[in-house]
């Protein structure tokens, strides 16, 4: 891999998180069934372009994993509380688990005490993983083991740190340029992600509308409801204006999946295949565009 080609699939791999979140942002919860061919930017919580806490814990992830020269989860922890920004729209898990945080629980300890001590089943950790792989890619154990370690942070649930584990192999191998449903399947471990991924491969040979893989796959926030879905929508698509179309248009967590598509997508594809009038709209303001593009060059330096 060349070192330009090696850049720009860091940058593509964390301005596709942003991009695909902030356009799935409007159509979060939608039907989908309610969501256009062809997508723009549109105004959203915070104002057209804006991210969710999807692109704001990635940002704190690649943050922590610069300044610790690697991750360190108690320090993971602590630069999610400090980033946490209520208007970005976080989930209840995440919420409980930083708020036991900054009561003084151990940031490891804290996630296993959510939702009845099972840890939280959702997305969260899968979401945000895209500098985990752009810091890991050439290490494919070490990306697995990074990427486990950074979901427990806030996701003590098996399926959702495999999940974590999961999107990470795939954006990896995106930067790789190796198949990423593949390197996905070799990674899951847990039978939910197996079974998803599977279905996934079942479901690339016959390429069927947005809502069909919705209702085979999920489209929830649950990890497995979404990460397949999310990893079957770039596998499926040599461009990434189309994967990350097709990842919102199923609908429900559309912020999430299709960050998560973008993530893959634009790892494989690169920053210069994101189409501009997609990039020029994301806010680039404190911790905007520009500060998550020379977070990618950082991390893949």
């Amino acid at each position: 891999m060349t070192r330009d080609r090696r850049l720009d699939g860091a940058r593509g791999a964390l301005l596709g998180t942003f991009v695909g979140d902030a356009l799935g942002m409007p159509f979060e919860g939608a039907p989908h069934g309610a969501v256009p061919e062809r997508l723009e930017m549109l105004e959203a919580r915070l104002g057209r372009g804006t991210y969710t806490d999807d692109t704001q814990m990635a940002i704190a992830l690649a943050e922590s994993l610069l300044e610790c020269g690697g991750l360190d989860e108690e320090h993971l922890g602590r630069a999610f509380l400090m980033a946490y920004d209520p208007r970005r729209g976080y989930g209840a898990g995440t919420r409980a688990v930083l708020g036991l945080i900054e009561s003084g629980v151990a940031v490891l300890e804290a996630s296993g005490r959510v939702f009845g001590g099972r840890g939280s089943l959702g997305n969260g950790a899968a979401m945000r993983v895209a500098p985990v792989a752009v810091l890991f890619a050439g290490d494919r154990e070490a990306l697995l083991d990074a990427a486990r370690r950074s979901a427990r942070v806030t996701h003590a649930h098996a399926v959702a740190i495999d999940a974590a584990a999961t999107q990470a192999a795939a954006i990896g191998a995106g930067l790789r340029g190796d198949d990423v449903l593949a390197a996905a399947r070799t990674a899951a471990v847990t039978p939910e992600l197996r079974w998803g991924l599977a279905e996934a491969a079942r479901l690339l040979r016959e390429r069927p509308a947005p809502g069909s893989v919705a209702v085979a796959l999920g489209n929830g926030s649950a990890a497995h409801e979404s990460v397949p879905a999310a990893i079957y929508a770039a596998a499926a698509h040599d461009r990434f204006e189309d994967a990350v179309t097709f990842a919102i248009r199923c609908g429900g967590d559309t912020d999430t999946i299709g960050a998560m598509a973008g993530a893959i997508a634009g790892a494989r594809e690169g920053a210069a295949a994101i189409p501009a009038r997609w990039l020029d709209a994301l806010e680039d303001g404190h911790k905007g565009r520009s500060h998550v593009a020379s977070l990618a060059e950082r991390l893949a330096a």
